[in-house]
């Protein structure tokens, strides 16, 4: 599972942005989803087949400003129609957007959806200035994006690239960098040296839109989105150790932070990510752009998921039990407790 197609990675709203809660003006119904507006939509009757008539549909709602959350640089949404309930994405990916290029995709899926639906009702199309789209660059956090006869203001997410005041960084780790998950949930990338190997932190700076429950003395649940965290006590830190594999299947909002890279600081030179890539996935290197786009494979990236998809709690807890009893030092048990492990349940 070290590949992922990211053109149809199907999330939802994001509500927090950068530091802190959100301190936004807009009218508080824009963040109700009404039953009334699902029910009008599945009797609405759109051409759901054709990408360039959903895309019209979808970019003539849009306000006149938005904000993309996830670093990945997609900005996602559901809509209703013609009986079946949609999900999609349209990206300015930090790669292709300064040449004019937005990719656009969209797929029928229900809320209990598992794997692969080939009956699902779907389009992707790369718009171009050849399909009348014009994208204009006011600076590499923000892009106007204009189709017929409506512009709209891309915003997109600029993180702070400073070391965490509340966690540590061990001496043998380096800080990678920032990303904002489309579960709303913010993360540090970590590289540890010791080990060549890759981890996630939760960023605990400020707000963190989640609740946890606590399995025992090393191990806390996210209420919301089933993140598994190990309390690094000793460096003040929780380090992801798990996502449940159901939400991995679903390809949904909580399928963990694998493809989250912080495109926009990799493109303006702040950050460097390929050569801890290439350090932790051997295999992969010299195949991998600055980004992680593999240079073979369009709209193809590497997934830096190193995380136990879990199916029940038990099976992360006996994953865990067994690093820490192996474990000879603290650089290791790192290591072992953040190995990348996914399989499809019976």
């Amino acid at each position: 599972m070290n590949k992922i197609i990211t053109l149809l990675s199907l999330l939802a709203i994001i509500t927090s942005w950068q530091a802190g809660r959100v301190c936004s003006q807009e009218n508080t119904k824009n963040r109700i989803i009404l039953n009334e507006h699902a029910v009008k939509g599945w009797y609405s009757e759109p051409d759901t087949e054709d990408p360039i008539a959903v895309f019209r549909y979808i970019f003539m709602n849009l306000e006149n400003e938005i904000y993309v959350f996830p670093t990945e640089n997609y900005y996602y949404f559901r809509f209703f129609a013609d009986g079946k309930t949609f999900w999609g994405s349209m990206s300015l990916s930090a790669h292709n957007r300064d040449e004019n290029n937005l990719s656009f995709g969209y797929i029928e899926k229900s809320d209990d959806f598992m794997g692969e639906d080939w009956n699902a009702v779907g389009g992707s199309k790369e718009f171009t200035k050849e399909d009348g789209l014009i994208i204009k660059k006011i600076d590499p956090f923000n892009y106007s994006v204009k189709f017929q006869e409506k512009k709209v203001i891309f915003h997109l997410n600029r993180l702070s690239t400073k070391m965490p005041s509340k966690a540590k960084i061990a001496e043998d780790e380096v800080l990678v960098g920032p990303a904002f998950d489309e579960s709303g949930l913010q993360f540090f990338l970590i590289f540890n040296n010791s080990g060549k190997h890759m981890y996630w932190i939760l960023n605990e700076e400020n707000y963190v839109p989640e609740s946890f429950d606590r399995e025992n003395d090393y191990l806390v649940f996210g209420r919301r989105t089933g993140f598994a965290f190990f309390s690094d006590t000793i460096n003040n830190r929780k380090i992801l150790v798990g996502v449940d594999g159901n939400n991995v299947l679903k390809n949904n909002w909580y399928d963990g932070p694998f493809d989250q890279m912080p495109d926009n600081h990799v493109n303006t030179g702040e950050i460097e990510v390929r050569k801890y890539i290439e350090a932790a996935y051997p295999a992969d290197s010299g195949k991998i752009d600055k980004f992680g786009n593999y240079l073979d494979e369009e709209g193809v990236r590497i997934a830096i998921a190193p995380y136990y998809a879990y199916y029940s709690k038990q099976s992360l807890i006996d994953q865990l039990e067994s690093c820490i009893k192996e474990s000879k030092s603290k650089s290791e048990l790192y290591c072992c407790i953040t190995e990348q492990i996914f399989y499809w349940p019976d």
